[in-house]
C-alpha cells in the first residue's frame, strides 16, 4: 500500500467504522475510566493542528480530542482538555481576528474559546461529518472544510455557520480562500474552485486515486496543488493547471510552508514523517529530518521556529531551518511506531514493558515504571531480547522475561538480568511461578512435526529442565501453563486446533490428563481465580472466552470476544485484550460477563482508532500498551476510594476530595502535593463539557480551594461529574454529583 490515508478514507473503511459503532452501542459500558498518559509525555496521539496567538503562547489539537497548550514558545506542552470518552478526533485550530480559538473535529464538531483556552463551548454542525481543515476568509470570516464536499463558513466569529461547499462525496483535506470570492478545496475526490464565494464551484481536475493533499499560491499567479508523487501547477492565477509527476525525492508531500517564492519546507504523511526543504520552488528537494514514523499532518511557523507534529504525539520544532530538530515530547522509543506488546508487574507494583518492531533485527525498547505507570524510564540494564512474549515476577526480586529460545532472569527486581536458554527452536509461550523454588514455562517448537514441553526451574530461572510426571515429552504444542495456587496447576496444549488439558494438585510433581475434555481452537492464555474457577482465551473454530467452575472438567463459553491475554486485578476483576482492537474488555464478576471499555488511542489517519496490544492490572485500574510505544493508565473512578488528604500518602501522590458531595450551594476542593508543581483542575460532565477551575503553580502541602458552584452550574450539566486534577507527574480524579 502506498497511501494509508486514502485507504482509511475509503468507503470500505467507513463501513467498518459504522459496524464498530454498532458494536459499541450494543456492548460498551457507560464511561467509568479516566485516562492519563504514561508514555510518551504529555500524550501520544496524532498531532493534527498547531496555532500560536503570539511568540510565546500556542495550542495544539490531537486525535481523540485533546487540546494542548504552551506558554513558553513551544518548549513545553500541557494537556488542557482531554476527551475521556469514545475517541473523537480534533483536526485543526485557528485563531480569529477577535482572538477566539476555533477548533474543528469529528461529526461536525466546532469548539470555541474566548478566554485563551480556559473554557470551551461546543456545537455540532448537523450532517457535516468530519471537519478537517480551518482557514481565514480575506476581508473577514472563517471557513471549515471536510466530508461530503462541505465548506462551512462563519462571519460572526464562529457562532453560526452555513454551507457553501461544492457537495458530493468528496472529503476535503485542505482549502484556501484567496479572496472573499475565490476559493479552492482539495482532497479525496476533490479539486474544485469557486469565483463567487461558494455559490457555484467548478471542478479543475479529477484527482488520481490518492487525492490532493493541499493547495497554495506563492504569488498572484503561481499556485500548486500537491498529491503523492506529483503536483498540478498554475501560472495564470488558477485558470489553467498542468500536472508534473515527481517520482524521485519527496513522495508524500502533505503540508508546505512558504518562506518566499523559492524557499519552502514540506512535511510528508503516509509512509514516513519527514521534513524536506527546497530552495528552487520545488524542482529539487533535500530531506533534512526523518522521524521514522508514519506521518506529519501539520507544519506552521511562529517567530523563528518551525513546528510540525507526528502521529506518535511528537511536537517538533527547528529554530535554524532544519539544522537541528527539537522534540518537545518525551518519547523514549528506539523504534517509534512499534506497539507495546507485553507489560509485567512485580509484587510491589513495579512495571516492566516492551515494544516490538515488526521488522528488522534490533532489540525492542524496554521500559520500567516505579510509580504505577505514570512515568517510564529505560533502565541501565534490560533483558536484551527481541519478540518478548511474557514478563512475570515472583515477589519483588525474582523475575523472568521470555522470547524464542531465550529466557532472561533477574534476582534483584529487574536491575540486572542473567541469561538462560531453552533447546534450539523452542519458544516461550508463558511463565507460571507458584513458589520461589518452582518456576514453570510453557513452550512450543517450530521444528519438523511441531510439539512443545513444559520446563521447570528450581533456581529462580537460572537452569531449566523438562517436566515429566505424566506430561508427554515434546508433544505439548503451544503449551500454556497456569497455577492458581502453590499446589494446583493446569497445562493446555493444541492438537490440530483442538485444545486439551493436564492438571496437577501437588505443585507440578505429577500431572493427570483431563480425560474427555477439549475445546475447539487453541488457547492463548489462562486465568484461574482458584483451583476450580478459571478462564481460557480461545482462538479458532470456537473462539471466545470459556469458563469452568469445576477445575476444567466442563467449559462454557461466556463471551464471543476473541481476546488473547488476561490480567487479573483485585477480587473478581479481570481485564483482557485482543491485540489491535481499539478498547479492552473487563469483567467484574469473575469472568461471567464482559464489557468493552473504549480507549482514547487515535489511529494514524482521521476517522479511525488505535489498537490496545497489552494490559496489566494496577490498583484502581489498568496500564494499557498500544501502538506507537503508547502506555496509558486507565483509572476506574467509580471503584477507587479517595482517602482523606490529611492521612499518610505514598510520596509523590496527589490525593483529592470534594466536600460536600453532592455539591450544591458551596463547597471546596482539597488536595495535597508532596512537592511544588504546576496544577490544573478541570471538571467534566457526562456530555463531555468541561470547565477549568484553575491552572497555576502551588507549593507542597495541603490546599483548600473554594468552588464557585454558580460557574460550574452555568458551564456544566447537573448530575454526575468528574473532577480531574493534573500535575506534571500525576493525574487524580474524584467523581461527585452537582446538584441542580
Amino acid at each position: 500500500m502506498n497511501r494509508i490515508a486514502s485507504i482509511l478514507h475509503s468507503g470500505f473503511t467507513r463501513l467498518v467504522m459504522g459496524l464498530m459503532f454498532i458494536l459499541y452501542a450494543q456492548e460498551t459500558r457507560s464511561q467509568e475510566f479516566v485516562f492519563h498518559w504514561g508514555h510518551p509525555s504529555p500524550q501520544g496521539n496524532q498531532v493534527y493542528g498547531i496555532a500560536f496567538i503570539d511568540n510565546v503562547k500556542g495550542w495544539a489539537v490531537t486525535g481523540c480530542g485533546s487540546i494542548l497548550e504552551t506558554s513558553d514558545s513551544g518548549e513545553n506542552w500541557v494537556i488542557i482538555r482531554q476527551n475521556d470518552s469514545l475517541c473523537s478526533d480534533l483536526y485543526d485550530i485557528l485563531i480569529t481576528n477577535e482572538g477566539t480559538l476555533i477548533v474543528s473535529g469529528d461529526q461536525g464538531t466546532i469548539l470555541r474559546s474566548t478566554d485563551e483556552g480556559a473554557n470551551w463551548s461546543g456545537m455540532y454542525l448537523d450532517g457535516t461529518g468530519r471537519l478537517y481543515d480551518l482557514t481565514d476568509i480575506p476581508g473577514g470570516g472563517i471557513s471549515a472544510a471536510g466530508q461530503n464536499g462541505r465548506v462551512m463558513v462563519s462571519f460572526d466569529d464562529g457562532i453560526t455557520w452555513e454551507d457553501r461547499g461544492p457537495g458530493g462525496n468528496g472529503y476535503a483535506r485542505h482549502h484556501l480562500w484567496r479572496s472573499a470570492n475565490e476559493a479552492y478545496v482539495v482532497g479525496d475526490d476533490m479539486f474544485f474552485r469557486t469565483l463567487d464565494g461558494g455559490e457555484t464551484w467548478s471542478e479543475i481536475e479529477v484527482p488520481y486515486i490518492f487525492g490532493v493533499n493541499e493547495v497554495y499560491f506563492t504569488n498572484e499567479n503561481t499556485g500548486y496543488a500537491v498529491q503523492d508523487f506529483g503536483y498540478w501547477k498554475t501560472t495564470d492565477g488558477g485558470d489553467h493547471w498542468t500536472y508534473t509527476q515527481q517520482v524521485t525525492g519527496i513522495d508524500y508531500r502533505f503540508r508546505t510552508l512558504i518562506l518566499d517564492e523559492l524557499h519552502w519546507f514540506s512535511v510528508t504523511f503516509g509512509e514516513g514523517s519527514e521534513l524536506w526543504e527546497t530552495t528552487d520552488a520545488g524542482l529539487n528537494w533535500t530531506e533534512i529530518y526523518d522521524r521514522n514514523s508514519t506521518g506529519s499532518a501539520c507544519l506552521v511557523k511562529n517567530g523563528d521556529r518551525i513546528f510540525f507534529g507526528t502521529e506518535i504525539g511528537d511536537i517538533l520544532y527547528t529554530a535554524d531551518e532544519g539544522a537541528t530538530i527539537v522534540n518537545t515530547s518525551e518519547n523514549l522509543a528506539v523504534f517509534p511506531v512499534a506497539p507495546v506488546t507485553v507489560i509485567g508487574k512485580s509484587a510491589d507494583g513495579t512495571l516492566f514493558a516492551n515494544n516490538q518492531p515488526n521488522s528488522g533485527t534490533a532489540n525492542q525498547t524496554f521500559y520500567r515504571s516505579d510509580d504505577n505507570g505514570d512515568s517510564w524510564v529505560i533502565p541501565d540494564q534490560t533483558p536484551g531480547l527481541r519478540w518478548i512474549t511474557d514478563i512475570a515476577f515472583f515477589g519483588n526480586q525474582f523475575g523472568l522475561a521470555g522470547s524464542y529460545q531465550d529466557i532472561r532472569y533477574t534476582h534483584d527486581g529487574g536491575s540486572s538480568w542473567g541469561s538462560a536458554a531453552l533447546p534450539a527452536d523452542y519458544r516461550v509461550v508463558n511463565f507460571a511461578m507458584p513458589a520461589q523454588d518452582r518456576f514453570f514455562v510453557g513452550t512450543y517448537t517450530i521444528a519438523s512435526g511441531g510439539g512443545g514441553n513444559v520446563y521447570r526451574s528450581t533456581d529462580q530461572g537460572v537452569t531449566w529442565s523438562v517436566v515429566g510426571g505424566g506430561l508427554p515429552s515434546n508433544s505439548l504444542y503451544l503449551a500454556c501453563v497456569a497455577f492458581p495456587d502453590e499446589n494446583h496447576g493446569y497445562v493446555s496444549y493444541d492438537i490440530n486446533n483442538v485444545s486439551f488439558f493436564y492438571s496437577t494438585n501437588d505443585g507440578g510433581l505429577t500431572w493427570t490428563p483431563l480425560t474427555g475434555v477439549s475445546i475447539n481452537g487453541f488457547i492463548t492464555d489462562m486465568c484461574w481465580l482458584d483451583a476450580s474457577n478459571g478462564l481460557v482465551a480461545v482462538i479458532g473454530s470456537d473462539a471466545g472466552i470459556h469458563r469452568t467452575s469445576d477445575g476444567g472438567l466442563h467449559w462454557t463459553k461466556v463471551s464471543d470476544s476473541q481476546i488473547r491475554h488476561f490480567s487479573r486485578g483485585a477480587g473478581n476483576r479481570i481485564g483482557a485484550v485482543y491485540p489491535g482492537f481499539n478498547g479492552f474488555y473487563e469483567s467484574t464478576d469473575g469472568g461471567f460477563t464482559w464489557t468493552i471499555c473504549p480507549v482514547p488511542f487515535s489511529s494514524v489517519s482521521p476517522g479511525g482508532t488505535g489498537g490496545v496490544h497489552s494490559i496489566q492490572s494496577i490498583n484502581g485500574g489498568y496500564v494499557l500498551g498500544g501502538g506507537s510505544n503508547r502506555l496509558l493508565v486507565a483509572q476506574d473512578v467509580t471503584a477507587t476510594a479517595v482517602p482523606d488528604p490529611v492521612s499518610g500518602a505514598k510520596p509523590g501522590t496527589v490525593i483529592v476530595t470534594i466536600s460536600p458531595n453532592p455539591l450544591d450551594e458551596s463547597g471546596f476542593l482539597r488536595f495535597r502535593l508532596e512537592r511544588s508543581c504546576f496544577v490544573e483542575a478541570c471538571v467534566y460532565d457526562l456530555e463531555g463539557n468541561s470547565f477549568v477551575l484553575f491552572r497555576k503553580d502551588f507549593p507542597s502541602g495541603i490546599h483548600d480551594v473554594q468552588l464557585d458552584t454558580g460557574k460550574l452550574k452555568a458551564a456544566l450539566n447537573q448530575g454526575a461529574c468528574i473532577l480531574t486534577l493534573r500535575t506534571p507527574h500525576r493525574v487524580s480524579s474524584e467523581k461527585f454529583v452537582l446538584m441542580p
